[in-house]
């Protein structure tokens, strides 16, 4: 190979080159869950907190954890000044709103279930309960 057509394969491989090292450009809404995903992240954290408060009423706690942080991730994307704004633009505001409603729904069921049993056991537990039931 001679020295100009090498010249010639790099200048016509530079543009190719510089196209391949730009970011891609993408979409907020790729990188938000779906609606539905997210309702059935609910339904999912829904039955696993009831199954574990039947276990323990202390088990839906644990549930609470990594919830809370995936939902404080979701929420933080729509008070960012600028995913926010796209994120409506995109997906529109019903989404946003679906969105904070299974994230609430999502931090509140685990510690309802909790609740619930604890309150139960400790009904149960109470000195004038116990010759009640006998």
């Amino acid at each position: 190979m001679r020295a100009g057509q090498f010249y010639r394969l790099s200048v016509m491989a530079l543009p190719l080159t510089l196209l391949l090292a730009l970011p891609v450009q993408a979409g907020v809404a790729e990188r938000e869950p779906p609606t539905a995903e997210l309702w059935l992240f609910v339904i999912g954290i829904a039955a696993l907190s009831w199954v574990m408060a039947c276990r323990r009423w202390w088990l839906p706690l644990a549930v609470w954890l990594p919830t809370a942080l995936f939902v404080a991730s979701l929420i933080a994307d729509f008070a960012d000044p600028v995913i926010g704004p796209a994120v409506r633009e995109e997906l529109g505001l019903a989404y946003v709103l679906q969105a904070d409603l299974a994230g609430a729904l999502m931090l509140v069921v685990p510690l309802m279930l909790a609740n619930v049993k604890f309150s139960r056991l400790d009904t149960d537990n109470r000195p004038g309960m116990r010759r009640q039931r006998r």
